[in-house]
């Protein structure tokens, strides 16, 4: 029988990887659009799916959790860059590693240092969809990680006024049959919300987004704050951004992972 990773762990790797099953928010409240409000919105959507984007960050994390009665905070290091590669390790408080997960998309190696056991399989796996639910693409990981959409996507969003009579709400179905929902601020352009809805009307993920700073060199923004909460979870996640190292694109090597030679190594289904 496999060993899994401790509660904190795993609630502590579903937080950055944005691994959540469902959500408990509701449909936005919105509000029609006067003719000169509609062409505002328009023109801001515009210069939002314009804006320049990072293609890589590499960054140190805190994650908090309060998640069926379990509380907690980890440190962690995160390493994602386009189209889908993630590396992520925390550790415990002395800097000692804890458990280190490395993925291209298609397939991924997670390591639990505390055991000496390391799990190897596809994304597509249920083992890995205990993290990942099928609906999480692995393609939009980074943009959703980063408060933006991936290139081509909400071309042809709908706009409304939020209830609020301040930002504006933008509404469109992928080519999964997914519908999002995207809060953008009206006097930043920046997204505050962005809601998944799956093609049967349940809402999948709400994220909300805080605290985003700007690199000098660059010019890229990334949110300082990512804020997960849902009936699934019955709780709230939080990804503190402590510090961005860089934006710059990543070595191959990164993403690569191969376990101690006296680690066990399960190839899971």
């Amino acid at each position: 029988m496999p060993v899994h990773v401790d509660n904190y762990l795993r609630w502590g790797l579903c937080c950055c990887l944005l691994l959540l099953a469902g959500c408990a928010g509701k449909l936005p409240q919105t509000l029609p659009l006067s003719p000169e409000r509609e062409q505002e919105a328009t023109t801001l959507w515009s210069a939002f799916l314009e804006s320049k984007r990072p293609s890589a960050v590499d960054a140190d994390i805190r994650l908090s959790w309060d998640v069926f009665g379990s509380k907690g905070t980890i440190a962690a290091s995160l390493q994602v860059q386009q189209p889908a590669l993630l590396r992520f390790a925390a550790s415990d408080p002395l800097g000692r590693s804890l458990l280190l997960a490395v993925s291209d998309g298609t397939t991924f190696t997670m390591v639990d240092s505390r055991i000496g056991h390391a799990y190897r399989g596809r994304t597509d796996s249920k083992f890995w969809q205990e993290y990942v639910p099928e609906a999480v693409a692995p393609a939009d990981l980074f943009a959703l990680l980063g408060g933006f959409v991936n290139a081509g996507q909400g071309k042809n969003a709908a706009p409304a006024q939020d209830a609020s009579g301040e930002d504006f709400w933008y509404t469109w179905q992928d080519d999964r049959a997914m519908r999002h929902h995207v809060l953008l601020a009206r006097q930043s352009g920046e997204m505050r919300c962005h809601l998944l809805m799956d093609p049967q009307g349940e809402e999948l993920l709400e994220l909300r987004y805080a605290d985003s700073t700007r690199e000098a060199q660059s010019g890229y923004r990334w949110p300082g704050t990512v804020r997960i909460s849902g009936e699934a979870i019955t709780g709230t996640l939080t990804i503190q951004v402590e510090r961005v190292y860089s934006h710059t694109l990543l070595e191959a090597a990164t993403f690569r992972l191969d376990p101690p030679p006296h680690f066990t190594i399960e190839q899971v289904d």
